[in-house]
């Protein structure tokens, strides 16, 4: 059974392909601005991450090389994303290396690297406006709100904040 092991050529192709998917089709889906481009690209992300740890058994190390490959080619191939898509990588990569490496059980690594990516795409808007803009929190949850209602054709001028402030 020689086909189940890894070559160092096949983990390049898994780096390849998470850089093309980061790139590409992040890049395309950013530039038609289709909404929840971070649950897509990120997928793959823990998919392809969750892949190489597999290979390389855990090996931090090459999780964290791959990471920095992945956003030297995003950074070259697709200039135009934006600050937050390389911060998504970064966190994406280096959450990866750090449960893969302290985690001996696969599965558990893997359903935590998907659970905590996904929540950090879902929150990421407002914690960028409110750690890198310095937005209140509730001026961000206002501006998050205006961006999921205009995707969903909901009212826009409802202070999200102010009813979820009510309703608590």
């Amino acid at each position: 059974m020689y086909w189940l092991k890894p070559s160092p050529v096949s983990i390049q192709k898994l780096i390849a392909l998470w850089a093309f998917c980061e790139s590409g089709l992040g890049g395309l889906l950013f530039a038609f601005k289709i909404p929840l481009t971070g649950f897509l690209v990120g997928g793959f992300a823990v998919i392809i991450i969750s892949l190489i740890a597999h290979f390389t058994n855990g090996d931090s190390k090459q999780i964290l090389q791959a990471t920095l490959l992945v956003l030297l080619v995003k950074a070259v191939a697709s200039p135009h994303s934006p600050l937050p898509a390389y911060l998504a990588v970064a966190f994406q990569g280096l959450l990866g290396a750090l449960l893969f490496r302290f985690i001996t059980n696969r599965m558990l690594a893997c359903i935590l690297l998907g659970t905590i990516a996904m929540m950090e795409s879902a929150w990421q808007k407002l914690i960028v406006l409110t750690l890198i803009f310095g937005n209140s929190f509730w001026k961000a949850l206002d501006s998050f709100y205006l961006s999921v209602a205009q995707f969903f054709h909901l009212p826009k001028d409802v202070s999200f904040s102010f009813w979820l402030i009510v309703l608590y």
